[in-house]
C-alpha cells in the first residue's frame, strides 16, 4: 500500500510538471510579433532609424524593446519616410507607429479610429538658430526651415500669408546645412534633437533655441489602430516599470523637461 501511494504521488507530480512545461512552451511558441513603424530620421536622443548599416536606437526604441521583453512580445521595427509612415499605419500595414500624437495630421486621421498610449516623453519644438540670429524678433524672421512632413504649427499663418517663407529638407543633415549656409534664419525642430545633432555632426557649430519666439509643446505616444488591448498593456508598463524607464531617460538626458 505504501509503495502504491508513493507511486501515485510521484505520477501526480510528474503529470503536473509535464502539464506545466507544456503550458510554458506553448506560451513561448505563441509569442506575438508586433511591427512598429519608425520615422526614417536621425532624431536622437529620441530615436534614430533608417541609417545604413545601423540598427534603430534611441530612447523610444529602447523603451519599446523593454516593453516587449516584459510582456513576452517579439518586436520588429520598420522604417519609413515621415509621410509614408502615417499612410502605412492607416492602411494597416504596421501594428504601431512611434512617435505619434493626437495633434498630428488630424485631417488625415479623421476617418480612422486611432488609439494613443499615455505620454512616453515630453517634447518641445521651437526655432533653433545660429548665434547671429539668436535675438531676432518675430517680425524680423522671414525664412524658416523644417523637415519635410513636419509642420511648424505656430508659424503656419505667417507662411500662408507669405510673411515668412518655408524651406523643407529631407533629413537633419540637409536642414542644418540650410541654416549654416544662410538659406534660412532658423529651423523649426525639436530643440534637443537640433542641438544634439549639430554638436555631434558639425564641428564648431553651436545652435541656440530662441525661446522668446512661439514654440510648441507636445508628447510622444505610441499609436495603433489594430491593437488597443496591447496599448493598455503598454500604459500599465509605463507605470509598473517607471524606475527602469527612468534609467533609459537618464541615459539619453531626457529625465528633465526642457523648461524645468
Amino acid at each position: 500500500m505504501t509503495f502504491d501511494h508513493s507511486k501515485k504521488k510521484f505520477l501526480s507530480k510528474y503529470l503536473f510538471l509535464v502539464v506545466f512545461l507544456c503550458f510554458c512552451l506553448k506560451g513561448y511558441a505563441q509569442q506575438q510579433t508586433i511591427v512598429v513603424g519608425l520615422e526614417a530620421l536621425d532624431y536622437l536622443p529620441y530615436y534614430q532609424s533608417g541609417i545604413p548599416n545601423k540598427e534603430p536606437t534611441g530612447y523610444g526604441v529602447e523603451l519599446i524593446k523593454l516593453f516587449a521583453s516584459k510582456y513576452n512580445y517579439s518586436v520588429q521595427f520598420k522604417t519609413y519616410p515621415v509621410r509614408r509612415l502615417l499612410s502605412n499605419l492607416l492602411a494597416g500595414k504596421i501594428d504601431f507607429k512611434y512617435p505619434d500624437s493626437p495633434n498630428w495630421s488630424p485631417a488625415l486621421k479623421r476617418s480612422h479610429r486611432l488609439f494613443y498610449s499615455d505620454t512616453t516623453v515630453e517634447i518641445i519644438d521651437g526655432i533653433v538658430t545660429l548665434e547671429k540670429y539668436h535675438q531676432l524678433l518675430l517680425d524680423e524672421f522671414v525664412s524658416l526651415g523644417s523637415i519635410r512632413g513636419f509642420k511648424p504649427w505656430p508659424y503656419i499663418g505667417a507662411i500662408q500669408q507669405r510673411e515668412m517663407t518655408l524651406m523643407e529638407a529631407s533629413n537633419m543633415n540637409q536642414l542644418i546645412r540650410q541654416l549654416i549656409k544662410g538659406r534660412v534664419q532658423g529651423v523649426y525642430i525639436n530643440i534637443n534633437v537640433a542641438i544634439d545633432y549639430a554638436a555631434n555632426n558639425f564641428d564648431g557649430i553651436q545652435l541656440y533655441w530662441n525661446n522668446s519666439l512661439p514654440f510648441g509643446r507636445d508628447n510622444f505616444s505610441l499609436s495603433t489602430i489594430k491593437h488597443p488591448l496591447i496599448l493598455e498593456e503598454f500604459n500599465a508598463f509605463l507605470i509598473k516599470y517607471n524606475e527602469e524607464i527612468l534609467l533609459i531617460k537618464q541615459k539619453y538626458n531626457l529625465e528633465y523637461s526642457p523648461l524645468s
